[in-house]
């Protein structure tokens, strides 16, 4: 017969040995989890834009592989973030770059500004993720009727009564938009525009000299697409 403190011991051995099993469990999890998030930030920049038509086509199609599970993704990500492509995009609401791409949270490394301009706080954003997030694909994102592109078509004395920051902002979009012809029809002129835009959003950012120096060493990769908010398709143009 058994005696009630050889039950017990023997309790806490079994207890002890499940224990240390669950932790060497959740160590070797953790570890598995770490090589994963390292692997995620060494995509290159051509798988990760394989990637992202991929999850455009889910998009398109209406079958996204994330259900955006909140609670789990905070968990996952809470002290680290390592997303495999940058977007720079338009603030406008209609084209979240994580939706239009079906990627999840902590994929992506966002920067939204209207009209996907570059300034001085754009490529300092950029140049994080290139160094500290070893991100290889830049893409700058541009979309069918995009309203910062369309007021940059107006002249600066149609747009003279909006907010000084505004029409600085419209500004910055003007020279990439010299070329296309204002007596087109609107709906043209306004996709020649964006995609004009689009390029020379990736154009300065490509010659922002310590860009242009991970393009030449780390196979960096600064690209142009577009949008087309009706169909939800992204194009690239490069």
């Amino acid at each position: 017969m058994i005696s009630s403190k050889s039950f017990v011991l023997n309790h806490f051995r079994v207890a002890g040995a499940l224990v240390i099993s669950i932790s060497i469990a959740l160590v070797f999890a953790a570890k598995a989890e770490e090589a994963t998030e390292s692997s995620v930030s060494a995509v290159s920049a051509d798988a990760a834009k394989a990637r992202l038509q991929q999850g455009n086509r889910r998009c398109v199609e209406g079958r996204s592989a994330h259900k955006h599970d909140l609670a789990r993704w905070r968990e996952r990500f809470l002290v680290k973030q390592q997303p495999f492509a940058t977007v720079l995009g338009c603030s406008d609401s209609r084209v979240p770059p994580e939706f239009v791409f079906d990627q999840g949270f902590g994929q992506l490394f966002v920067i939204r500004v209207a009209g996907n301009i570059v300034d001085p706080a754009v490529i300092a954003s950029i140049q994080y993720s290139i160094e500290h997030l070893e991100n290889k694909l830049i893409i700058v994102l541009g979309h069918q009727n995009c309203g910062a592109v369309t007021a940059a078509l107006a002249s600066p004395n149609q747009t003279k009564n909006e907010p000084k920051e505004l029409r600085n902002l419209l500004d910055r979009i003007r020279p990439a938009i010299t070329t296309v012809d204002r007596r087109s029809e609107h709906e043209h002129r306004v996709a020649i525009a964006v995609e004009a835009n689009a390029r020379a959003s990736a154009k300065q950012l490509r010659e922002v000299p310590s860009i242009a120096a991970a393009i030449r060493t780390k196979h960096v990769k600064v690209v142009a697409a577009i949008d087309n908010v009706a169909t939800g398709t992204v194009t690239f143009l490069e």
